[in-house]
C-alpha cells in the first residue's frame, strides 16, 4: 500500500508541460498576454527562460488598462515595459505600445528609450506598432529612434506629429506603413515614402490640415487604402505610382470621390472598393463610371453606400445613357460585382447596368438595396 502511494505522488509531480513539443510551447505562449507570460517564470526551472523566446511583445491597451487604478499606474507601467525589454535577450520581431492611458511626460521620453533601445539590440525588429487614440491634438512628436529601426517591414503609428530627421537614410526593407490619425512637418510623409524603395502597401487617414501629398516615388506601391476625416479637403492626393488596389472610405458621406483622386492615375486598378460613397449624388456615379473607363484591368468592384439621405440626387433629371456608357472593350477581366445601396438606387441602377453590360466574363455579381435584398 505504501509502495503505491509513493507511486501515485510521483505520478502527480510529473512535469507534463516541460515535456512538450517546441512549437506547442511557443503557440502557448504566443496566446499569453504580457503579465502571464513573465509569471510562467516560475513554473519550473526550465520555464524560467522560456518567455525571453516570445518574439512578439504586446503593451497595448489591455495591457496599461490593467493598471490604473493604480495611483502610480504610470511608473508602474514604466518600470515593467523597461525590465521586460532588459530581460529579453532573443529576438523580437514584433512590438506594440499603446500610450493612451499614459501622461505626457510617459509618452514623450520613455518610447524614444525604448525604440532606441531595440534599434541597437540584433533583435531584428520587423513589426513596429505606436499608438495614441486619445490624444487628437497631435502634440507628441513621432519618436525619432523609429528611423533607425533598418530591419522594419511593417510599421503602424497613431496619434502622433510626424517628422523625418535630415540623416533619414530610409527604411530600406518596410513593405506595409499604415499612418492613422497623425499631424505632419512640412514634406514629412513624401519623404517617409520615398525613403522605402519596397514599400507595397499604404493606409492612410486624410486630414483637413495636410498639405497636397505626392506619392510618385513610391514605386512598388501597389495597395492604396484611404480614409477621410470630416474636415478633409480637395485635392490631397497630387499623383500615384501605377496602383493595382485602391480602398477609399468615407464614413460621413460629405465628401465626392472627385475631389480625392483623378481617375487619369488610376489606368492599372485592378480592384477598387468605395465604401461610404454617395451614390445619391450623379457626379457620384459618374465619377465612378470615369475609373471604369480608366481602369481596363479592373477585376472587383465593390461599392457600399453607407450615406442613404435623399440628397439632392433624387431631383436631378434622369442620367443619360451616353455619360454611363462604357464601351465592350472596357473591363474584360472584370469578375466580380458588388454594390451595396440605399433606398434611393436610381443612380445606382445606372451604375450597375454600366457595369456588367458587356462582361460575359462576370463570375459574381450583387447588388443590395436597403436591408440587403437581392
Amino acid at each position: 500500500m505504501t509502495q503505491s502511494i509513493k507511486m501515485d505522488n510521483c505520478v502527480d509531480h510529473i512535469d507534463r508541460i516541460s515535456d512538450l513539443p517546441g512549437n506547442v510551447i511557443d503557440g502557448i505562449l504566443k496566446h499569453l498576454n504580457i503579465r502571464e507570460l513573465v509569471s510562467t517564470s516560475i513554473l519550473s526551472t526550465k520555464w524560467r527562460k522560456m518567455w525571453m523566446s516570445v518574439r512578439e511583445l504586446d503593451f497595448g491597451y489591455d495591457f496599461v488598462s490593467r493598471f490604473e487604478d493604480l495611483d502610480n499606474h504610470d511608473l508602474e507601467i514604466l518600470r515593467i515595459i523597461s525590465d521586460v525589454l532588459l530581460l529579453h535577450d532573443g529576438p523580437i520581431y514584433k512590438f506594440s505600445l499603446e500610450t493612451s492611458p499614459l501622461s505626457n511626460l510617459i509618452t514623450t521620453e520613455y518610447p524614444n528609450k525604448w525604440i532606441l533601445f531595440l534599434s541597437k539590440r540584433d533583435i531584428k525588429l520587423k513589426d513596429l506598432q505606436i499608438l495614441d487614440y486619445d490624444r487628437i491634438d497631435n502634440i507628441i512628436k513621432m519618436p525619432s529612434h523609429i528611423f533607425s529601426c533598418e530591419e522594419l517591414t511593417r510599421f503602424r503609428c497613431s496619434g502622433f506629429n510626424l517628422s523625418v530627421p535630415p540623416n533619414f537614410c530610409g527604411l530600406k526593407k518596410l513593405v506595409d506603413l499604415c499612418l492613422e490619425h497623425n499631424t505632419y512637418e512640412f514634406g514629412a510623409l513624401e519623404n517617409l515614402v520615398s525613403g522605402c524603395p519596397l514599400l507595397e502597401k499604404l493606409s492612410i487617414i486624410l486630414r483637413g490640415d495636410m498639405k497636397p501629398v505626392c506619392l510618385k516615388k513610391a514605386e512598388n506601391l501597389i495597395d492604396l487604402r484611404i480614409t477621410l476625416c470630416k474636415d478633409c479637403t480637395s485635392g490631397l492626393i497630387k499623383s500615384l505610382p501605377k496602383i493595382q488596389r485602391l480602398t477609399i472610405i468615407e464614413p460621413f458621406g460629405e465628401k465626392l470621390y472627385t475631389d480625392i483622386i483623378s481617375p487619369t492615375q488610376l489606368i492599372s486598378l485592378k480592384y477598387l472598393k468605395l465604401y461610404g460613397a454617395n451614390l445619391d449624388e450623379r457626379k457620384e456615379v459618374l465619377y465612378v463610371v470615369s475609373v471604369l473607363k480608366s481602369a481596363s484591368d479592373l477585376v472587383e468592384l465593390d461599392i457600399k453606400n453607407q450615406y442613404c439621405g435623399g440628397g439632392s440626387g433624387g431631383e436631378q433629371e434622369p442620367d443619360r445613357l451616353e455619360e454611363l456608357e462604357c464601351s465592350s472593350c472596357c473591363l474584360s477581366q472584370l469578375q466580380t460585382v458588388n454594390i451595396c445601396v440605399g433606398a434611393n438606387f436610381k443612380h445606382a441602377m445606372s451604375l450597375t447596368h454600366c457595369a456588367v453590360k458587356h462582361f460575359t466574363g462576370l463570375i459574381m455579381y450583387e447588388t443590395s438595396i436597403s436591408k440587403r435584398t437581392r
